[in-house]
């Protein structure tokens, strides 16, 4: 089997993963399996049903069996810790409140509660952070490291720490966050190895977001090596998606994404699905980053069907976060606009839902003090169905919006392809017009040249019979004049013979010259380019000038030198108008010190002077140079146009 590079590898993982999130958009709370062409990888992104996992049903039956105290409290305690893995925030909230509220109403002393009670407000202190009220989540935090130094609970303590630096991170807070963090290290890194690497990795995050790179990183791995000595799960995924966000930030794209996919599949597997969210986010964020808008559209609308059927606010803040950036730079302003209102609706709820946990808290905690210090098994009963049911509802209500939200990409993604074909279609349309046009002037080219080579051809025949007439005719006549010079006789009538033979020489003479073209011979030569560069200029391709010096020196050359001089001007215009791509042509003609200098620059493509061989253009130009005794100089190169440079020695008619 063929091995692929690295690139390539991560390349295709790519390219599997964007097909898996497109289907995703069809299969509603089903697993999209891609096959490798070479290797087999699955790659998916699906919603991950909330309902009641049957490997919970001990836990409840044991919540509903244990007796009240220590033995209740331990199976809370459990259910929390799996709903925090989860990201489930209404658990969490639920169980947090159920932990709290049954403390209240236990009769045990004081500092035996504040042990509990430091647990208790560490669980409501993740879920409200979850949720996105980090002002409540503060306030259960510090309330819990108060408890758990009162009840002599140094863990809980530390975990509180560790949890109020998580959110000064969130509130961009850094000092207040390493504060804690380096405080907590230096009270309990011995005492408590295994919380010590929560707190590193918290450390690592403020290091981060401080720009410290490299101290952020030696944090995590010191994490990652403390969460692989004690088999803790979950810590490895946690600092695998924090060295992925770092190698994101240093640019290392590969690295990133094979770290978020890694953390996403091994948090499905191992059923701890609050890091196959985050992995999903992060994965999304990058395909932003790296400009992949439609895979990460469809990324971004599975993790927030995931958050809202999870009801973490703080989920769904990030995601439409994300979500407005990669409309707006795909030019989608309508979708832009829209889920930034839902993000706006989002900040609203999470605001409404702090009041109004202040203001239920409040009410509860006067209900408190005015109920009885007891609390039965049926009205436990009632308020587990009564929370289930609201849930099921909750997740109704979350896969209808859900639906909602992938309904949209969906229509923009059909959109974008009809204006694509739309696009296309004009593209073809334009590209037969262009190749009708340069068909027609291909046509005129040809019938242009054929005119040309007709009108040489006639000169160059007028100018052939021209000369026989007067170097074979015109030198018989002169040798028979001479042989009646000589002879004797009547010299009158030799003299009328003479007088008539000089007529018909005189004759031959004058139709020799009438057959050489008379153009050269009636107009002054600057006048005959002037009106041959007006031909080419009026077909509107090209812009020609010239500019003779000084011009009543250069109408007296030799006609000679004019006819040639002029067809090097006619080859080497034909050469630029095939050729060259030129817009503009420049002729300097210049006659100083009895040597005529010609200058031909236009501003087409050029060519490389060391690679090309001449054409019967050039092979022409050349050979009527050297026949004028004249040198040659060309200077091109691609994209710098071209410069011909001709000196020829030359005598006036004056001279």
């Amino acid at each position: 089997m063929l091995k692929l590079s690295k690139h390539t590898f991560q390349n295709e993982r790519r390219i599997l993963l964007t097909i898996s999130l497109l289907a995703s958009f069809l299969i509603t709370a089903q697993e999209v399996e891609t096959d490798r062409v070479q290797e087999t990888e699955r790659i998916t992104f699906s919603t991950i049903p909330n309902d009641r996992q049957k490997s919970l049903s001990p836990y409840y039956d044991a919540l509903k069996n244990a007796q009240y105290g220590t033995q209740r409290f331990s199976v809370i305690d459990q259910l929390a810790a799996y709903h925090i893995d989860q990201a489930n925030t209404d658990s969490i909230l639920h169980y947090g409140n159920l932990y709290r509220k049954e403390l209240e109403l236990w009769d045990a002393p004081e500092d035996t509660k504040n042990m509990h009670f430091t647990k208790a407000y560490f669980i409501l202190g993740v879920g409200n952070r979850y949720n996105g009220l980090l002002d409540n989540s503060i306030k259960w935090h510090i309330s819990g490291i108060t408890s758990g130094e009162e009840g002599n609970n140094s863990e809980g303590v530390y975990q509180n720490k560790i949890g109020l630096a998580k959110i000064y991170i969130l509130k961009e807070e850094l000092d207040k966050a390493v504060s804690e963090l380096e405080e907590g290290l230096s009270a309990y890194e011995d005492e408590l190895p295994s919380i010590t690497n929560d707190a590193l990795i918290c450390l690592g995050d403020a290091n981060f977001k401080l720009n410290e790179y490299s101290e952020a990183k030696s944090n995590y791995e010191k994490a990652f090596e403390g969460a692989k000595k004690f088999g803790d799960l979950a810590q490895e995924l946690e600092v695998n998606l924090k060295l992925g966000r770092l190698a994101e930030a240093e640019g290392d794209y590969d690295q990133a994404f094979t770290l978020y996919n890694q953390t996403r599949e091994k948090g499905l597997d191992s059923g701890i699905t609050v890091f196959y969210f985050e992995g999903t986010i992060r994965v999304a964020h990058l395909f932003y980053r790296e400009k992949n808008y439609e895979a990460a559209t469809a990324a971004l609308s599975v993790a927030y069907v995931n958050a809202i059927e999870r009801e973490n606010l703080n989920y769904q803040k990030e995601v439409l976060d994300i979500q407005r950036r990669t409309f707006a730079a795909t030019g989608d302003y309508q979708n832009a606009y829209a889920v930034m209102t839902q993000l706006d609706g989002v900040t609203e709820q999470i605001s409404a839902q702090q009041q109004q946990r202040i203001n239920k808290e409040l009410e509860v905690q006067y209900e408190t003090l005015q109920k009885e210090k007891e609390i039965t098994s049926l009205q436990e009963d009632q308020i587990l169905k009564a929370a289930e049911l609201d849930r099921q509802k909750t997740i109704k209500y979350a896969f209808l919006i859900g639906f909602l939200i992938i309904l949209i990409p969906v229509m923009a993604l059909l959109y974008l392809y009809y204006q694509k074909i739309q696009t296309q279609s004009e593209l073809v349309k334009k590209q037969e017009e262009i190749n009708q046009q340069k068909v027609t002037a291909l046509i005129q080219e040809q019938e242009l040249n054929l005119i040309k080579a007709s009108i040489e051809g006639q000169d160059e025949e007028r100018k052939r019979i021209a000369q026989e007439l007067h170097d074979s005719i015109g030198g018989n006549l002169a040798g028979i004049k001479l042989q009646f010079a000589s002879m004797e006789g009547d010299s009158k009538k030799l003299k009328s013979l003479t007088g008539q033979i000089d007529e018909t020489y005189q004759l031959v003479r004058d139709i020799s010259h009438t057959l050489i073209p008379k153009k050269f011979k009636e107009n002054a030569f600057t006048e005959l380019i002037q009106e041959y560069i007006k031909s080419i200029s009026n077909t509107g391709e090209l812009e020609v000038a010239f500019h003779p010096h000084p011009e009543r020196e250069i109408n007296a050359i030799e006609e000679k030198h004019q006819m040639e001089i002029y067809k090097i001007i006619q080859e080497l215009m034909t050469n630029t108008l095939k050729h060259a791509e030129a817009s503009k042509v420049d002729i300097h003609l210049s006659l100083i010190n009895n040597e005529l200098s010609l200058l031909f620059e236009d501003n087409g493509k050029g060519f490389e002077t060391t690679n090309s061989s001449d054409g019967i253009g050039f092979e022409n130009i050349k050979n009527r140079i050297q026949e004028l005794s004249g040198i040659l100089h060309i200077d091109s190169a691609l994209e710098r146009g071209t410069v011909v440079s001709i000196e020829i020695p030359i005598k006036t008619k004056e001279s």
